[in-house]
């Protein structure tokens, strides 16, 4: 065998040695750590995706954050930091000038302390009318300060109107208000609430001391036409006129005012006006009739 060919072989060996080698590693031990790779590319690549959802959720989360601190700031409740007397006498002092005709006493009875919270408890005294004393609760109810009416007692009373010549049905009533109060931050920001005047309340409708009926029929303080002391003279489709019991004559259209009611309809056609009058409770209708002889009455007055 000559020196080339046993350094051919050689070098033959040597390459496969090396080829082989080469294969192993490529094929077996870089094959894991190529898989190890791709696997900790893909985790990389699945944190980029969970920052991108993070940060949409914080996104999220922050408008959400917003909208509440909005909804807080506008809510219809609250309580003060703290409670002085001074400051809830200002508060129902509001109420008053929103009530008219009602009298108020406030006493302070006691202070109670909770958790984060508490409440001084006022007792309250007074009279006026009904739809005064319904305001006063109402604005307690539905106003910004969190305050609570316990042991309410009400009852009728009556009194003469000097002037008006009247018996005047009034309530008079007693309770006992708490009015709440937390020391908490949250409502650290208590005093820049709407004011107690934009607080909406519903409108009385009934008066349960009030009968439907009633013997009493107030006197005419205003010098309405009294329709049952007057001569209707003369009638268009839209106006009547009137002679009323001092002698005046009175211009009328359906709506207007007469003592104790109003005008509910002229009926030309007929020559009447139709009267709607409150006796005490009880409806009645009354009607006026054009006559000729009408005439002849009034000018021998």
């Amino acid at each position: 065998m000559t020196y080339a060919t046993k350094n051919s072989i050689i070098l033959g060996v040597m390459f496969l040695l090396i080829a082989g080698g080469g294969g192993v590693y490529v094929f077996l031990m870089q094959a894991g750590e190529l898989k190890d790779i791709s696997k900790e590319r893909e985790e990389i690549r699945a944190k980029f995706q969970n920052v991108a959802q993070l940060q949409d959720q914080l996104e999220r989360a922050k408008y959400r954050a917003e909208s509440l601190d909005v909804l807080w700031r506008l809510r219809p409740k609250t309580m003060p930091t703290t409670e002085k007397a001074s400051y809830t006498n200002m508060y129902l002092n509001q109420i008053l000038r929103l009530s008219p005709e009602l009298d108020l006493n406030v006493i302070t009875q006691e202070q109670v302390e909770q958790q984060g919270c508490g409440y001084v408890r006022y007792h309250l005294a007074g009279q006026g009318p009904f739809d005064s004393f319904a305001r006063l609760v109402q604005y307690l109810e539905f106003g910004p300060r969190v305050m609570k009416l316990n042991n309410v007692d009400l009852r009728e009373v009556h009194r003469v109107d000097d002037e008006l010549g009247i018996i005047v049905h009034e309530v008079q009533f007693d309770a006992d208000l708490l009015a709440y109060y937390s020391d908490q931050p949250l409502f650290a920001d208590s005093a820049d609430l709407q004011p107690l005047s934009q607080t909406r309340i519903p409108v009385i409708a009934n008066n349960p001391f009030r009968s439907i009926v009633t013997i009493e029929i107030p006197p005419n303080v205003h010098g309405l036409p009294e329709v049952e002391n007057s001569t209707l003279v003369s009638l268009t489709e839209d106006f009547a006129y009137i002679i009323d019991q001092s002698g005046q004559s009175v211009e009328l259209e359906e709506g207007d005012r007469v003592y104790l009611g109003y005008v509910s309809k002229i009926m030309f056609d007929r020559k009447q006006v139709e009267f709607q009058l409150n006796k005490g409770g009880i409806q009645e209708r009354y009607i006026l009739t054009w006559k000729e002889y009408n005439l002849n009455d009034i000018k021998s007055r």
